[in-house]
């Protein structure tokens, strides 16, 4: 079998043994955005072959992450995938290790890190040398709790993301020494030019106070004929308006909702102000983990430090 990058004109055969795996497809689009489009970088991607058939893939996405104030390239672990005839041959270690090998010595990333599931949770920390950071859980309230609202505030739409809004997210992120850096090229790739996912973005501004969101609705596990609504990022000056911002939320779409749900790092101080209004909670729970690379403050490592939300996972 032979071992190597992503050449031009592979994603075709990535495409296939994806749709082969995770029995779902994958258009070109939705890959040129992810792999190729990503204003952090692009084609982090090591394959295994045997002649012309695709066996193995192993693809990070590059990332920005504040680090303390400095700005740090690191990588997001995303798709990795054995095609069902070569498992048990140790082919995702052998890809892993040499991807990982490319990023510290050539393209000077310091980190790989992401969520990992439950199948792949072990191996990368088994045979990767991924160390965990925590468990985010994820936090839900029933829809019916948002049912009422005599609140005149008005929930506006917006669909490019500016400038306004990136200092807006920067002042309620600045106490955290770890996150994702949310500029306006990223935050616009991630959430507008994303093909087969709909996010609808609010902005609130009313008497001095101010919130953000970026929604999307996915079917509800508990019960199939209604939905939940992911708060996929959240920003807000006052919680004693989220029940309203939410009503509002809720009402912009056309379907029935079972549950709220949202990811809040348990040691942000938001987290108590959501139990208030009533979020528990609930499944599905994540790994977050990391491999770093280089000598990094040790903050990194310590989910006190991390701003976490559903939008820094690909699941969302």
């Amino acid at each position: 079998m032979d071992l190597r990058g992503y050449q031009q004109g592979d994603e075709f055969k990535i495409i296939e043994l994806f749709e082969l795996v995770f029995k779902q497809k994958m258009t070109l689009e939705q890959w040129n955005w992810r792999f190729k489009n990503n204003p952090a970088g692009k084609y982090m991607i090591k394959l295994m072959w045997e002649d012309k058939k695709l066996v193995g893939h192993y693809a990070v996405s590059p990332l920005l992450i504040d680090i303390d104030g400095e700005d740090t390239l690191t990588a997001h672990s995303l798709a990795t995938m054995t095609h069902p005839e070569y498992g048990g041959r140790g082919i995702f270690k052998k890809l892993s290790l040499a991807l990982y090998d490319e990023l510290e010595n050539q393209l000077g990333c310091k980190a790989i890190w992401g969520f990992p599931n439950n199948n792949s949770h072990y191996g990368f920390v088994k045979s990767l040398g991924w160390k965990d950071i925590g468990i985010i859980h994820t936090l839900g309230c029933p829809a019916s709790s948002f049912e009422k609202s005599n609140s005149s505030n008005k929930v506006e739409k917006f669909k490019e993301f500016d400038q306004s809004h990136v200092e807006f997210i920067q002042s309620k992120t600045s106490e955290f020494k770890i996150k994702v850096k949310r500029s306006m090229d990223y935050l616009n790739w991630r959430y507008t030019q994303k093909p087969s996912v709909t996010y609808k973005n609010f902005f609130i501004e009313n008497d001095g106070h101010q919130a953000l969101f970026v929604t999307k609705i996915y079917p509800s596990s508990q019960k199939p004929s209604l939905f939940d609504l992911n708060i996929v990022e959240g920003f807000v000056d006052d919680y004693d308006l989220l029940p309203d911002y939410i009503h509002q939320i809720l009402l912009s779409y056309d379907v029935k909702f079972d549950r709220v749900t949202t990811w809040k790092n348990l040691f942000d101080k938001d987290h108590l102000k959501l139990e208030k209004i009533g979020f528990v909670p609930v499944l599905p729970q994540t790994y977050l983990g990391a491999r770093p690379h280089f000598a990094l403050d040790p903050k990194f490592m310590d989910l006190r430090n991390w701003y976490i939300s559903m939008g820094d996972s690909d699941v969302f």
